[in-house]
């Protein structure tokens, strides 16, 4: 089959004024972004337009001089603001006419929810002259994928609707196949998360890795007490009809990026994937057949909710007990009054008592626990606004450690739940 056009770049232009004022938040480039780097295109630019038709073509016409691809979400359905094909049609210099094949598909959808469309639903089935037409298998828009000449280059602009359950759907079932023998690379990706380590810091260490950077690359994202780097290797297909690599593909150059940031940050790591510490803790606890439980105090039941987002978690997970309180520290956690008296709340001492009473109350191999200062108020001099005391109790064993938390109230308590998942990591791998 002849190819009429190759794809290396690509660009998402997400159409709504509901995604700028911030009504809706905006999944569908995220979901995108990360399929075009799955089929190994380059994507450069993210643009959000709202219902403007000027505004619009503007960036459809800039983004057509930039990218091969432009995929466009929002803006096919039956109203008046809904402009996205007519304007890609216009950009593209095509006509608009109607496909009987969509009209029909339309109809059929209205039976089948017992429904009448209004006349503004054949709208949808006007659809540029020459264009793929990517069938919506979950709701009334079809897609499109046109292809034209731009200044002597090939383009293409994939108008897809914008629900995300009829974008996704339509993106895998259609616009997938479609990309995937237009595409001249994959993209391989490593990710390596640290733990107990800066941004700064971890980039420091390896910057002349990445100085002299070319293929593989590697670049450092950072997220409230943790830094990832992300390794990509870009390799040329040896045909279009191949189906791209998977994360377990076998890559001497990656394996040997991967070791020269072990040597340097290897301490740090926690993980060679994409789990996050929470599904890693399940899958140790699982593994070695032993339970876990949660004592909490400034986090508030927080370490406890991430954990249960984990499916299957119930095999593992004995329960946590939110103590607040000194009275519900003692009642329900067994923290002796002269130590809460003669520590305070917020101690090495209480944080010890906490994860013991915790895993005798509960009857759990592993237990955790924080206690500390999650602010605005209730620091002082000795004890300021983010001191942070997180235990551990694992068969009769106990560890304790002391942090200093920087930032607002909601950053030390998410830092303060995900550093007491990797002592739990700590307490299983050591």
């Amino acid at each position: 089959m002849q190819k009429d056009i190759i794809i290396e770049s690509a660009e998402i232009i997400a159409i709504g004024t509901e995604l700028l004022i911030g009504q809706t938040l905006n999944t569908n480039t995220h979901f995108l972004a990360k399929q075009l780097n799955l089929l190994g295109i380059n994507s450069y630019y993210q643009t959000v337009v709202g219902d403007n038709p000027k505004r619009l073509e503007t960036a459809l016409r800039t983004a057509v001089s930039r990218s091969d691809l432009i995929i466009t979400s929002g803006g096919l359905g039956p109203t008046a603001d809904d402009i996205s094909m007519a304007l890609a049609a216009k950009v593209a210099g095509r006509e608009l006419i109607l496909d009987e094949t969509s009209v029909q598909n339309i109809k059929s959808y209205f039976v089948s929810t017992n429904r009448t469309p209004c006349e503004n639903n054949w709208k949808q089935a006007m659809l540029p002259e020459g264009s793929e037409i990517l069938p919506n298998h979950n709701g009334t828009a079809p897609g499109a994928v046109i292809v034209f000449e731009y200044e002597g280059k090939q383009k293409s602009i994939a108008c897809l609707p914008g629900p995300p359950d009829e974008l996704n759907l339509m993106f895998k079932e259609s616009l997938y196949p479609w990309l995937k023998e237009r595409v001249k690379y994959h993209f391989v990706n490593r990710f390596l998360h640290l733990i107990g380590i800066g941004e700064s810091d971890a980039e420091m260490r390896i910057k002349d890795i990445i100085e002299r950077q070319d293929n593989p690359t590697i670049a450092p994202y950072a997220s409230p007490g943790e830094v990832c780097f992300r390794l990509t290797e870009r390799i040329e297909k040896k045909s279009f009809a191949d189906e791209p690599i998977t994360e377990n593909f076998d890559s001497k150059a990656l394996d040997d990026l991967t070791s020269e940031v072990y040597q340097r940050l290897g301490q740090y790591v926690y993980e060679e994937g994409e789990r996050k510490l929470p599904e890693i803790v399940f899958g140790l606890l699982k593994e070695k057949g032993e339970s876990i439980a949660f004592a909490e105090s400034c986090t508030a039941g927080m370490i406890s909710e991430e954990f249960g987002e984990v499916p299957g978690v119930s095999e593992v997970f004995k329960g946590g007990i939110v103590s607040y309180s000194n009275e519900a520290k003692h009642n329900l956690l067994n923290v002796s009054n002269e130590i809460l008296e003669k520590y305070g709340a917020v101690s090495e001492e209480t944080a010890l008592a906490m994860a013991e009473g915790a895993a005798k109350a509960l009857n759990s191999d592993l237990a955790i626990s924080v206690t500390g200062i999650a602010g605005p108020g209730g620091g002082s001099e000795e004890k300021p606004v983010g001191t942070v005391y997180i235990a551990s109790y694992y068969h009769g064993k106990t560890k304790v450690k002391k942090y200093l938390f920087k930032g607002v109230r909601n950053r030390i308590r998410h830092v303060s739940t995900l550093r007491a998942f990797h002592l739990a990591w700590q307490n299983l791998t050591n």
